[in-house]
Protein backbone atom coordinates (compact mmCIF):
# COMPACT_ATOMS: atom_id res chain seq x y z
CA UNK A 1 0.00 0.00 0.00
CA UNK A 2 2.81 2.41 0.43
CA UNK A 3 4.35 4.80 -2.60
CA UNK A 4 7.17 4.88 -4.80
CA UNK A 5 10.02 6.88 -3.50
CA UNK A 6 9.98 10.51 -5.38
CA UNK A 7 10.74 10.37 -9.38
CA UNK A 8 13.29 11.28 -11.54
CA UNK A 9 12.81 14.15 -13.78
CA UNK A 10 9.31 15.08 -15.00
CA UNK A 11 8.89 15.14 -18.78
CA UNK A 12 10.22 17.97 -21.07
CA UNK A 13 6.47 18.30 -22.28
CA UNK A 14 5.34 19.03 -18.92
CA UNK A 15 2.99 21.85 -17.64
CA UNK A 16 4.21 24.25 -15.49
CA UNK A 17 2.90 23.85 -12.29
CA UNK A 18 2.92 25.73 -9.02
CA UNK A 19 1.79 23.68 -5.56
CA UNK A 20 1.15 25.66 -2.36
CA UNK A 21 3.46 23.89 0.18
CA UNK A 22 5.29 20.60 0.53
CA UNK A 23 3.61 17.13 0.53
CA UNK A 24 5.77 14.48 -1.44
CA UNK A 25 2.93 12.18 -2.11
CA UNK A 26 0.95 15.08 -4.44
CA UNK A 27 3.75 16.28 -5.96
CA UNK A 28 5.08 13.04 -6.89
CA UNK A 29 2.10 12.21 -8.52
CA UNK A 30 2.05 15.56 -10.67
CA UNK A 31 5.36 14.92 -11.83
CA UNK A 32 4.37 11.41 -12.86
CA UNK A 33 1.69 13.14 -14.93
CA UNK A 34 4.56 15.38 -16.62
CA UNK A 35 3.80 18.34 -14.75
CA UNK A 36 7.20 21.08 -14.10
CA UNK A 37 6.27 21.71 -11.03
CA UNK A 38 7.62 24.64 -8.35
CA UNK A 39 6.89 24.40 -4.81
CA UNK A 40 5.90 27.66 -2.89
CA UNK A 41 7.04 26.83 0.98
CA UNK A 42 7.98 27.88 4.05
CA UNK A 43 11.55 27.88 5.20
CA UNK A 44 10.74 24.76 7.18
CA UNK A 45 9.45 23.05 4.54
CA UNK A 46 12.05 24.22 2.29
CA UNK A 47 14.18 22.03 4.28
CA UNK A 48 12.16 19.29 4.43
CA UNK A 49 11.22 19.04 0.92
CA UNK A 50 14.89 19.16 -0.26
CA UNK A 51 15.38 16.21 2.32
CA UNK A 52 12.95 14.19 0.80
CA UNK A 53 14.71 14.63 -2.46
CA UNK A 54 12.76 17.16 -4.24
CA UNK A 55 15.21 19.08 -6.34
CA UNK A 56 12.86 21.65 -8.55
CA UNK A 57 12.07 25.05 -7.64
CA UNK A 58 11.14 26.26 -4.26
CA UNK A 59 9.88 29.92 -3.79
CA UNK A 60 10.18 30.51 0.37
CA UNK A 61 7.37 32.46 1.96
CA UNK A 62 6.89 33.04 5.71
CA UNK A 63 3.12 31.85 5.33
CA UNK A 64 2.57 29.65 1.94
CA UNK A 65 -1.37 30.26 2.81
CA UNK A 66 -0.82 34.13 2.83
CA UNK A 67 -1.22 35.45 -0.95
CA UNK A 68 0.51 38.50 -0.47
CA UNK A 69 3.75 36.22 1.06
CA UNK A 70 3.15 34.01 -1.96
CA UNK A 71 3.09 37.14 -4.10
CA UNK A 72 6.43 38.14 -2.77
CA UNK A 73 8.05 34.74 -3.02
CA UNK A 74 7.68 34.52 -6.28
CA UNK A 75 8.57 38.14 -7.51
CA UNK A 76 12.06 37.11 -5.60
CA UNK A 77 12.59 34.78 -8.34
CA UNK A 78 11.27 36.40 -11.45
CA UNK A 79 8.08 34.42 -10.98
CA UNK A 80 4.20 35.56 -11.10
CA UNK A 81 0.85 33.55 -10.92
CA UNK A 82 0.46 33.76 -15.04
CA UNK A 83 3.74 31.80 -15.36
CA UNK A 84 1.99 28.62 -14.54
CA UNK A 85 -0.77 26.50 -16.08
CA UNK A 86 -2.21 25.45 -12.72
CA UNK A 87 -1.89 26.81 -9.37
CA UNK A 88 -2.92 23.40 -6.70
CA UNK A 89 -2.40 22.41 -3.45
CA UNK A 90 -3.36 19.71 -1.26
CA UNK A 91 -2.70 21.26 2.09
CA UNK A 92 -5.97 21.83 3.34
CA UNK A 93 -4.99 25.69 4.71
CA UNK A 94 -4.02 26.90 1.30
CA UNK A 95 -7.02 25.66 -0.57
CA UNK A 96 -8.58 28.96 -0.50
CA UNK A 97 -5.05 31.11 -1.56
CA UNK A 98 -4.01 28.20 -4.57
CA UNK A 99 -7.46 29.62 -5.49
CA UNK A 100 -7.24 33.63 -5.61
CA UNK A 101 -3.61 32.44 -7.75
CA UNK A 102 -5.43 30.72 -9.83
CA UNK A 103 -7.66 33.61 -10.42
CA UNK A 104 -4.65 35.90 -10.69
CA UNK A 105 -2.64 33.20 -13.36
CA UNK A 106 -5.89 34.31 -15.48
CA UNK A 107 -7.56 31.05 -15.08
CA UNK A 108 -11.51 31.14 -17.11
CA UNK A 109 -12.45 29.75 -14.06
CA UNK A 110 -11.43 30.63 -10.83
CA UNK A 111 -13.53 28.83 -8.73
CA UNK A 112 -12.80 31.10 -5.66
CA UNK A 113 -16.00 30.61 -4.16
CA UNK A 114 -16.25 26.74 -4.23
CA UNK A 115 -12.44 26.90 -2.49
CA UNK A 116 -14.21 28.84 0.34
CA UNK A 117 -17.16 26.61 0.53
CA UNK A 118 -14.58 23.61 1.63
CA UNK A 119 -12.66 25.48 4.22
CA UNK A 120 -15.25 28.29 5.62
CA UNK A 121 -17.61 25.69 7.89
CA UNK A 122 -20.38 28.76 8.49
CA UNK A 123 -20.28 29.34 4.50
CA UNK A 124 -20.04 25.29 3.96
CA UNK A 125 -23.29 24.91 5.80
CA UNK A 126 -25.39 27.47 4.49
CA UNK A 127 -24.72 26.07 0.83
CA UNK A 128 -25.50 23.26 1.99
CA UNK A 129 -28.44 23.70 3.84
CA UNK A 130 -30.25 26.28 0.77
CA UNK A 131 -29.93 22.95 -1.18
CA UNK A 132 -32.32 20.98 0.95
CA UNK A 133 -28.98 19.01 2.43
CA UNK A 134 -29.95 18.17 6.48
CA UNK A 135 -27.80 20.54 8.49
CA UNK A 136 -27.64 21.45 12.37
CA UNK A 137 -28.13 24.96 13.27
CA UNK A 138 -25.26 27.03 13.88
CA UNK A 139 -24.25 30.36 14.79
CA UNK A 140 -21.32 32.40 13.78
CA UNK A 141 -19.81 34.27 16.46
CA UNK A 142 -17.21 36.90 16.46
CA UNK A 143 -15.59 36.58 20.16
CA UNK A 144 -16.37 34.23 23.52
CA UNK A 145 -18.27 36.70 24.67
CA UNK A 146 -20.75 36.00 21.73
CA UNK A 147 -20.50 32.20 22.18
CA UNK A 148 -22.07 32.80 25.71
CA UNK A 149 -24.96 34.72 24.15
CA UNK A 150 -25.48 32.69 20.81
CA UNK A 151 -29.40 31.35 21.11
CA UNK A 152 -28.41 27.82 20.64
CA UNK A 153 -29.12 25.67 24.00
CA UNK A 154 -26.07 23.53 25.21
CA UNK A 155 -24.77 21.04 24.35
CA UNK A 156 -23.15 22.66 21.54
CA UNK A 157 -19.58 22.12 19.44
CA UNK A 158 -17.53 25.63 19.35
CA UNK A 159 -14.96 25.44 16.68
CA UNK A 160 -12.92 27.69 14.74
CA UNK A 161 -14.47 28.18 11.29
CA UNK A 162 -11.76 27.06 9.33
CA UNK A 163 -10.12 24.86 11.40
CA UNK A 164 -8.97 20.96 10.67
CA UNK A 165 -8.47 18.50 12.86
CA UNK A 166 -10.69 18.93 16.01
CA UNK A 167 -8.18 21.49 16.95
CA UNK A 168 -9.76 24.10 19.14
CA UNK A 169 -13.14 22.63 19.00
CA UNK A 170 -14.67 21.26 22.29
CA UNK A 171 -18.56 20.16 23.38
CA UNK A 172 -19.89 22.75 25.85
CA UNK A 173 -22.48 20.84 28.07
CA UNK A 174 -23.62 23.62 30.04
CA UNK A 175 -22.84 27.49 30.28
CA UNK A 176 -20.05 27.09 32.92
CA UNK A 177 -17.76 24.91 30.19
CA UNK A 178 -17.58 28.32 28.96
CA UNK A 179 -15.29 29.42 31.82
CA UNK A 180 -11.83 27.52 31.05
CA UNK A 181 -12.38 27.79 27.41
CA UNK A 182 -8.83 27.91 25.53
CA UNK A 183 -7.82 31.49 25.49
CA UNK A 184 -7.92 31.91 21.58
CA UNK A 185 -9.60 34.85 19.79
CA UNK A 186 -12.33 34.37 17.44
CA UNK A 187 -14.23 33.82 15.50
CA UNK A 188 -15.85 31.45 16.48
CA UNK A 189 -18.64 28.56 14.67
CA UNK A 190 -21.56 27.50 17.18
CA UNK A 191 -22.87 24.35 16.42
CA UNK A 192 -25.74 22.85 17.30
CA UNK A 193 -24.37 18.91 19.15
CA UNK A 194 -25.40 16.30 17.08
CA UNK A 195 -25.63 12.91 18.12
CA UNK A 196 -25.02 9.68 17.17
CA UNK A 197 -22.41 7.66 14.87
CA UNK A 198 -20.11 9.66 12.87
CA UNK A 199 -19.02 8.79 9.51
CA UNK A 200 -16.55 9.66 6.78
CA UNK A 201 -16.75 9.72 3.12
CA UNK A 202 -13.89 9.81 0.79
CA UNK A 203 -13.49 9.25 -3.25
CA UNK A 204 -13.62 11.11 -6.56
CA UNK A 205 -15.58 13.65 -8.40
CA UNK A 206 -15.57 14.61 -11.71
CA UNK A 207 -17.60 16.96 -13.92
CA UNK A 208 -20.08 16.81 -11.28
CA UNK A 209 -20.22 12.85 -11.69
CA UNK A 210 -19.28 11.04 -8.10
CA UNK A 211 -17.06 8.41 -9.26
CA UNK A 212 -16.18 6.85 -6.19
CA UNK A 213 -18.15 6.87 -2.77
CA UNK A 214 -16.41 4.86 0.03
CA UNK A 215 -18.04 4.61 3.35
CA UNK A 216 -16.20 4.18 6.96
CA UNK A 217 -17.58 4.08 10.49
CA UNK A 218 -15.21 5.25 12.91
CA UNK A 219 -14.73 4.11 16.16
CA UNK A 220 -15.28 7.24 18.30
CA UNK A 221 -16.60 10.77 17.18
CA UNK A 222 -13.23 12.70 16.43
CA UNK A 223 -14.65 15.45 18.91
CA UNK A 224 -13.71 12.45 21.70
CA UNK A 225 -10.12 12.85 20.71
CA UNK A 226 -10.10 15.36 23.49
CA UNK A 227 -11.37 12.76 26.13
CA UNK A 228 -8.42 10.41 24.93
CA UNK A 229 -10.31 8.42 22.53
CA UNK A 230 -8.78 6.54 19.79
CA UNK A 231 -8.97 8.29 16.26
CA UNK A 232 -9.82 4.99 13.92
CA UNK A 233 -12.08 3.75 11.42
CA UNK A 234 -13.53 0.94 9.65
CA UNK A 235 -15.16 0.54 6.09
CA UNK A 236 -18.61 -0.78 6.40
CA UNK A 237 -19.40 -3.85 5.48
CA UNK A 238 -22.15 -5.61 2.49
CA UNK A 239 -24.39 -5.83 4.94
CA UNK A 240 -24.88 -1.51 5.65
CA UNK A 241 -25.27 -1.50 1.59
CA UNK A 242 -28.61 0.72 2.26
CA UNK A 243 -26.36 2.92 4.60
CA UNK A 244 -23.70 3.47 2.38
CA UNK A 245 -26.55 4.21 -0.76
CA UNK A 246 -28.20 7.17 1.11
CA UNK A 247 -24.83 8.17 2.52
CA UNK A 248 -23.44 8.12 -1.44
CA UNK A 249 -26.81 10.16 -2.44
CA UNK A 250 -26.10 12.86 0.81
CA UNK A 251 -22.83 13.11 -0.77
CA UNK A 252 -23.70 14.06 -4.10
CA UNK A 253 -26.33 16.42 -3.26
CA UNK A 254 -23.28 18.45 -0.81
CA UNK A 255 -20.82 18.17 -3.64
CA UNK A 256 -23.32 19.87 -5.71
CA UNK A 257 -24.31 22.26 -3.74
CA UNK A 258 -20.69 23.30 -2.93
CA UNK A 259 -20.21 23.53 -6.19
CA UNK A 260 -17.15 21.45 -6.37
CA UNK A 261 -16.74 19.07 -9.98
CA UNK A 262 -13.50 18.46 -9.64
CA UNK A 263 -11.36 16.25 -7.00
CA UNK A 264 -10.68 14.47 -4.38
CA UNK A 265 -13.41 15.02 -0.97
CA UNK A 266 -13.41 14.17 2.81
CA UNK A 267 -16.96 13.83 4.12
CA UNK A 268 -18.16 13.52 7.24
CA UNK A 269 -21.82 12.65 8.64
CA UNK A 270 -23.56 12.04 11.49
CA UNK A 271 -26.07 8.61 11.76
CA UNK A 272 -28.47 7.71 14.35
CA UNK A 273 -31.69 6.31 14.34
CA UNK A 274 -32.00 6.15 10.62
CA UNK A 275 -31.15 9.64 9.76
CA UNK A 276 -28.28 11.56 8.29
CA UNK A 277 -27.01 14.80 9.31
CA UNK A 278 -24.46 16.56 7.20
CA UNK A 279 -21.43 17.54 9.03
CA UNK A 280 -18.02 18.97 7.17
CA UNK A 281 -16.67 18.63 3.92
CA UNK A 282 -12.87 19.14 2.51
CA UNK A 283 -11.48 19.16 -1.15
CA UNK A 284 -8.98 17.06 0.03
CA UNK A 285 -7.51 13.48 1.03
CA UNK A 286 -8.71 12.59 4.68
CA UNK A 287 -5.78 11.86 7.36
CA UNK A 288 -4.80 8.69 9.14
CA UNK A 289 -4.56 6.08 6.73
CA UNK A 290 -7.55 6.96 4.53
CA UNK A 291 -5.43 6.95 1.25
CA UNK A 292 -4.19 3.57 2.10
CA UNK A 293 -7.45 2.29 2.94
CA UNK A 294 -9.08 3.07 -0.59
CA UNK A 295 -5.83 2.06 -2.13
CA UNK A 296 -6.51 -1.26 -0.33
CA UNK A 297 -10.48 -1.50 -0.42
CA UNK A 298 -10.67 -0.38 -4.22
CA UNK A 299 -7.50 -0.13 -5.53
CA UNK A 300 -7.75 3.59 -6.54
CA UNK A 301 -5.03 5.64 -5.00
CA UNK A 302 -6.17 9.57 -4.49
CA UNK A 303 -3.03 11.07 -4.89
CA UNK A 304 -3.46 10.23 -8.51
CA UNK A 305 -6.96 11.17 -8.75
CA UNK A 306 -6.08 14.35 -7.25
CA UNK A 307 -3.32 15.10 -9.31
CA UNK A 308 -5.21 13.99 -12.30
CA UNK A 309 -8.11 16.11 -11.12
CA UNK A 310 -5.55 18.74 -10.82
CA UNK A 311 -4.07 18.70 -14.48
CA UNK A 312 -7.47 18.36 -16.10
CA UNK A 313 -6.33 15.09 -16.99
CA UNK A 314 -8.51 11.88 -17.07
CA UNK A 315 -9.67 9.66 -13.91
CA UNK A 316 -7.78 6.66 -13.80
CA UNK A 317 -10.94 5.13 -12.32
CA UNK A 318 -13.03 6.14 -14.36
CA UNK A 319 -10.61 4.31 -17.48
CA UNK A 320 -11.93 1.03 -15.47
CA UNK A 321 -14.54 -0.67 -13.84
CA UNK A 322 -13.64 -0.41 -9.64
CA UNK A 323 -14.74 -3.68 -7.70
CA UNK A 324 -14.25 -3.28 -3.94
CA UNK A 325 -13.07 -6.10 -2.23
CA UNK A 326 -15.16 -7.53 0.39
CA UNK A 327 -13.03 -7.37 3.43
CA UNK A 328 -13.05 -4.35 5.58
CA UNK A 329 -10.10 -2.08 6.01
CA UNK A 330 -9.35 -0.22 9.00
CA UNK A 331 -6.96 2.29 10.62
CA UNK A 332 -5.85 3.57 13.48
CA UNK A 333 -3.81 6.55 14.56
CA UNK A 334 -1.45 5.28 17.65
CA UNK A 335 -0.79 7.84 20.10
CA UNK A 336 1.73 8.38 22.67
CA UNK A 337 1.94 9.82 26.64
CA UNK A 338 2.82 13.41 26.63
CA UNK A 339 7.18 13.46 27.54
CA UNK A 340 10.18 12.12 25.61
CA UNK A 341 9.73 8.67 23.76
CA UNK A 342 12.06 6.26 25.34
CA UNK A 343 11.53 3.33 23.37
CA UNK A 344 8.77 3.24 19.98
CA UNK A 345 7.50 -0.20 18.83
CA UNK A 346 8.97 -0.25 14.75
CA UNK A 347 6.94 -1.37 11.96
CA UNK A 348 7.74 -4.81 11.88
CA UNK A 349 6.52 -4.78 15.04
CA UNK A 350 3.48 -2.77 14.51
CA UNK A 351 2.86 -5.18 11.42
CA UNK A 352 3.15 -8.78 13.09
CA UNK A 353 -0.02 -7.85 15.16
CA UNK A 354 -2.88 -9.79 14.51
CA UNK A 355 -4.75 -8.01 11.01
CA UNK A 356 -2.52 -5.48 10.35
CA UNK A 357 -1.42 -5.13 6.97
CA UNK A 358 0.67 -2.21 7.17
CA UNK A 359 2.48 -0.29 9.70
CA UNK A 360 3.93 2.99 9.76
CA UNK A 361 6.40 5.07 12.36
CA UNK A 362 6.39 9.02 12.93
CA UNK A 363 8.60 9.42 15.75
CA UNK A 364 11.72 8.05 17.16
CA UNK A 365 12.83 7.99 20.12
CA UNK A 366 14.44 10.88 21.51
CA UNK A 367 11.37 13.01 20.21
CA UNK A 368 9.16 15.05 22.56
CA UNK A 369 5.96 14.62 22.20
CA UNK A 370 3.10 16.97 23.18
CA UNK A 371 -0.94 15.42 24.49
CA UNK A 372 -2.79 13.92 21.86
CA UNK A 373 -5.94 15.18 23.49
CA UNK A 374 -5.16 18.55 21.69
CA UNK A 375 -5.94 17.41 17.97
CA UNK A 376 -6.57 14.29 15.35
CA UNK A 377 -3.41 15.28 13.86
CA UNK A 378 -0.75 14.48 16.98
CA UNK A 379 -0.01 10.86 17.02
CA UNK A 380 3.50 8.54 16.72
CA UNK A 381 2.14 5.55 14.66
CA UNK A 382 -0.21 4.51 12.46
CA UNK A 383 -1.77 1.10 11.74
CA UNK A 384 -3.56 -0.45 8.71
CA UNK A 385 -5.93 -3.63 9.48
CA UNK A 386 -7.86 -5.86 7.25
CA UNK A 387 -10.04 -8.29 8.26
CA UNK A 388 -13.76 -10.08 7.03
CA UNK A 389 -16.08 -8.11 8.88
CA UNK A 390 -15.83 -4.09 10.15
CA UNK A 391 -16.84 -6.06 13.78
CA UNK A 392 -13.30 -7.75 13.52
CA UNK A 393 -11.69 -5.13 12.09
CA UNK A 394 -12.63 -2.67 14.82
CA UNK A 395 -11.50 -5.56 17.46
CA UNK A 396 -8.37 -6.01 15.74
CA UNK A 397 -7.94 -1.94 15.89
CA UNK A 398 -8.24 -1.64 19.71
CA UNK A 399 -6.32 -4.59 20.00
CA UNK A 400 -2.95 -3.45 18.55
CA UNK A 401 -3.73 0.15 19.77
CA UNK A 402 -3.99 -1.33 23.38
CA UNK A 403 -0.75 -3.08 22.70
CA UNK A 404 1.00 -0.05 21.43
CA UNK A 405 -0.13 1.55 24.51
CA UNK A 406 1.46 -0.70 26.63
CA UNK A 407 4.51 -0.97 24.61
CA UNK A 408 5.96 2.32 24.26
CA UNK A 409 7.57 3.87 26.72
CA UNK A 410 7.80 7.68 27.41
CA UNK A 411 9.74 9.80 30.09
CA UNK A 412 7.93 12.70 31.65
CA UNK A 413 9.22 16.23 30.50
CA UNK A 414 8.44 19.43 32.57
CA UNK A 415 6.34 20.64 29.85
CA UNK A 416 4.37 17.84 30.29
CA UNK A 417 3.83 17.29 33.78
CA UNK A 418 2.39 21.47 33.44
Amino acid sequence: MTRDHFPGPPAPAGRAVLYLGWQREPVESLRRLGADVTCLVTPELRCTAREQGFEGPLAVARDHTDTEDALGALAELGLKPSDFAVVCTEDEFAVVAAAVLRSLSGAQEAAVPTALALRDKAYQKQRARAAGVPVADWVRCPDLDAVRECPIEPPFVVKPPSGAGSQHTWIVREPADLDVAEPRSGPWLVERFVPGEELHVDGVVREGRVLLVSVSRYLHNVIEVHDGRLVASATLDDTDSALAAEVAALTGRVLAALDYRDGVYHLEAFHEDGRLTFGECAGRIGGGLIHETVLAKYGIDLYDEWAAAALGRPSPAAAREVRALKDSFGWVNLPARPGRLRILPGREEIEARPGVVEGQVWAKPGDTIGDHRLGSHLLVAKALVRAPSEAVTREQLAAVAEWFGRTVEVDPTEAADE
